[in-house]
């Protein structure tokens, strides 16, 4: 033992006993500025003695310290007397120190049996040490001394509690119900512990059921599915990715049953799962059309094979092909009762096989076109008995069929053609359409040819859309009516002042009316 150790326990002893010879021994150690070295020797002498009393001797913990001093474990008790005459002194070692003789007395207990140095300590790491306490099954210790010394839960206490927790599902003398119990009390939801790995330890050893009761304690459903498939239990893993509401993860588990079961048996373990069979299909439209038509076959969705057949005659080059999927859809819908769409459908037919004709006939290109535009093209052509044909074969309403035409002949300026159109019955869509649409085509002289046919209602609009303001007052007053008059007057300029006079006086005697 050091002479600078040395004078400070004696100098201890003579304090305890109130002798003025503490006094002395203190006052020569200060004189020779090495106090401060006292202490640290103490401190490290303390570190690597074995006897709790030895210890106590060298070291005190007093109130200055920020730890509270372990029951049943003396530390220090010089040292501490020293530095209270240190104005200048890091309390960092001493501290330190306090805590590591602490661990060390705790693991060297006879229960224990680990009689380590403090250098063996230093050596080996703190976390060499836990390591130890858990293969040896002191679990409690090692949460002990991971929360006594602050020690991450992730490195600490999730690793010391997911270790025992591996060693519980072991256990052949306790249930599944109780191991389950067990675990989750004690595990809870602390950070860093996964349920899954647990679980996949249980699976390991033989005891399937006690994974299953322990994934349901695991929130992630990315972490409980891969273990369920590897378990076999497709079915609870397909559940378990639908209630995620991951789409992702319902996929890879939908390609892992696909590839591991027959055909049949997928199907029906789908059927069971709505969400996962409706995602299915929706993967099965753009990848696996083929594969889609099987599963409408085997649950006999004849509209759904009807619409299967519809969507695939449009990926068919050949007219013949189409006309084939068409017809395979019309009986797939007779067979559903749905007899609106098996009517659309031959229709569909009807107009194809109607485009072709054309299209040898006169070149005209319109095969795959709808009906309406199919009615374009013909009007744009100039063949309108072919488009009053398609008019009349399929009953297209009249005032699609009236529009058509009149904003085709306009296009093609065939005014006169127009004009005889407009006279050969009474118009389904009245007259201002015609005005709107020749002016919209720049002739107005035409436009007014319309104007004295559109009803009272209309006539105002139809004067101030060819620019005949007069007219537009005139049947405003002749209405009576002042928000038409409003209108007239506000497309009216400063040279227009009679005009507007008469308006104004109009809407005088209106108003007094």
């Amino acid at each position: 033992m050091s002479t600078l150790k040395l004078f400070l326990l004696i100098r201890w002893a003579w304090f305890q006993k109130s002798s003025q010879k503490a006094d002395e021994y203190l006052r020569e150690i200060k004189e020779q500025n090495v106090l401060g070295d006292a202490v640290r020797q103490c401190v490290e002498a303390a570190a690597h003695e074995y006897d709790p009393d030895t210890q106590k001797a060298l070291m005190r913990v007093r109130s200055p310290e920020p730890e509270p001093e372990p029951q049943n474990h003396p530390i220090t008790e010089a040292a501490s007397f020293g530095k209270c005459f240190l104005t200048e002194f890091s309390p960092d070692q001493f501290v330190t120190t306090c805590r590591e003789l602490r661990v060390l007395n705790a693991v060297r207990e006879s229960s224990v049996g680990m009689p380590l140095t403090h250098t063996q300590f230093k050596q080996m790491t703190l976390q060499v040490l836990i390591d130890r306490l858990v293969y040896r099954q002191f679990y409690p210790l090692a949460i002990e001394v991971c929360r006594y010394l602050k020690i991450p839960d992730y490195q600490g206490v999730s690793r010391v509690l997911k270790h025992w927790a591996s060693c519980k599902v072991q256990q052949k003398d306790l249930t599944d119900e109780a191991i389950a119990r067990a675990v989750c009390a004690k595990v809870g939801d602390s950070p860093g512990v996964s349920y899954s790995d647990v679980a996949a330890k249980a699976y390991e050893c033989g005891r399937p059921e006690l994974a299953i009761k322990l994934l349901d304690f695991e929130a992630r459903s990315g972490e409980q599915v891969p273990l369920l498939l590897k378990m076999k239990r497709s079915q609870l893993a397909l559940s378990k990715a639908v209630e995620s509401g991951d789409t992702d993860l319902v996929y890879t588990v939908v390609t892992y049953l696909k590839n591991e079961m027959n055909r049949g048996d997928f199907f029906m373990t789908l059927r069971n799962q709505p969400v996962a069979l409706s995602l299915y299909r929706q993967f099965c439209k753009l990848q696996e059309p083929q594969t889609l038509k099987d599963l409408f076959n085997q649950d006999d969705d004849h509209q759904e094979l009807g619409n299967f057949y519809v969507t695939s005659s449009y990926r068919d080059k050949r007219l013949e092909g189409r006309l084939a999927q068409l017809q395979s859809a019309v009986d797939e819908y007779n067979k559903a009762k749905n007899d609106f769409a098996a009517k659309a459908t031959e229709e569909e037919m009807r107009l194809l096989r109607f485009q072709r004709k054309l299209d040898d006939e006169k070149g005209a290109g319109l095969l795959g076109l709808s009906l309406q535009a199919t009615m374009e093209a013909l009007m744009s052509l100039g063949l309108h008995k072919q488009a009053e044909q398609l008019y009349r074969d399929f009953r297209v309403p009249d005032k699609r069929y009236w529009w058509l035409k009149l904003t085709s002949l306009a296009e093609k300026e065939q005014w006169e053609e127009l004009e005889k159109f407009s006279k050969s019955k009474k118009s389904p869509i009245g007259y201002l359409a015609f005005v709107e649409v020749c002016m919209k085509n720049n002739n107005r002289h035409e436009a007014k040819k319309y104007v004295s046919k559109v009803t009272p209602e209309q006539k105002v609009k139809a004067h101030l859309a060819v620019g005949d303001l007069e007219g537009a007052a005139d049947a405003a007053i002749e209405r009576r009516n002042e928000s038409e008059m409003g209108a007239v007057l506000s497309r009216c300029s400063a040279s227009d002042r009679l005009l507007m006079d008469k308006l104004n006086r109009a809407r005088v005697a209106t108003a007094k009316k």
